[in-house]
């Protein structure tokens, strides 16, 4: 199957995001280990989330185009966000039980 060269460059860009989110999110399951949330596909939606929201929070801050997202830089900016999400879903989990 022969994919157009835009269609291409689309594909590509979507397997290195999904890529580099899965590795956030494996890192921040790594430094927290809390077992939550289970599976593999828990990790990949909170490393993909966590490398789109924590490289935008820091790009609102510098100029256009200075900043690239999946860098040394931003994959600490998304561990970090990652690790917000877990410990925010723990806090979440244990006020839900409690109450």
């Amino acid at each position: 199957m022969e994919l157009s060269v835009s269609a291409q460059s689309w594909v590509n860009l979507f397997f290195l995001w999904l890529g580099f989110g899965a590795v956030v999110g494996i890192t921040a399951q790594v430094c927290l280990p809390s077992g939550e949330p289970k599976g593999f596909f828990g990790i990949l939606v909170v490393g993909v989330t966590a490398s789109c929201f924590g490289p935008l929070a820091v790009s609102l801050f510098l100029k256009p185009g200075t900043f690239n997202p999946i860098s040394p830089v931003g994959f600490v900016v998304s561990v970090l966000v990652a690790l917000t999400f877990l410990l925010l879903y723990r806090f979440a989990r244990t006020f839900l039980k409690k109450h």
